[in-house]
């Protein structure tokens, strides 16, 4: 799904966010067919296509205490099921993000990019999980990016928007095709 971006300076306002329109999202694989039970290395790349800088995620994992990802991936067999890996974050003990503000967190998580700049990275889908129940067969691999889609309270949303750029926020997915087979011995 698509979102219609809304400029930062909109009705003479500073927002602190843009949908993902300002960016394209793109993902590669090292190959197109991999044994069950490999992991797959999903190379990314997001590219501002807008008219204004932007922050984009630093990395995989937000920094903060729960460990919300900002890049995902799963994949979808021939008949539309889906086989996504779980994730939990704890927070035992004292977390220094915790005494952090909103900016300093941000400084940390996130990434500047001016129009026409590109960040690339990778994270990888560990088929190991499902190999019980994946079959050889054609496959759906899905990578998503997710912004920063938490609430932030109104002296929040104040400190991002002194930071002279607008966040992401919403979700940019991109696919391609992998075959899965079973391994030679």
């Amino acid at each position: 799904m698509l979102l219609s971006a809304v400029p930062a300076e909109a009705h003479g306002q500073n927002q602190p966010f843009v949908h993902g329109s300002d960016i394209q999202f793109s993902i590669r694989t090292d190959r197109r067919a991999y044994n069950i039970g490999d992991k797959i290395v999903i190379h990314y790349t997001i590219k501002n296509v807008s008219n204004g800088s932007l922050y984009v995620p630093a990395s995989q994992w937000e920094i903060k205490c729960g460990n919300n990802p900002h890049l995902w991936s799963l994949i979808e067999d021939s008949s539309g099921k889906h086989y996504e890996p779980g994730f939990a974050g704890s927070c035992l003990g004292p977390n220094p993000i915790d005494r952090m503000s909103v900016s300093e967190r941000m400084r940390k998580d996130a990434l500047l990019l001016k129009p026409g700049q590109v960040v690339s990275g990778s994270f990888s889908f560990d088929s190991e999980v499902f190999a019980a129940s994946l079959k050889p067969g054609a496959y759906r691999l899905e990578a998503l990016l997710y912004g920063w889609n938490q609430p932030f309270d109104d002296s929040q949303l104040s400190e991002l928007a002194m930071m002279g750029s607008p966040f992401l926020i919403g979700e940019n997915a991109a696919s391609l095709p992998v075959e899965l087979r079973i391994a030679q011995r």
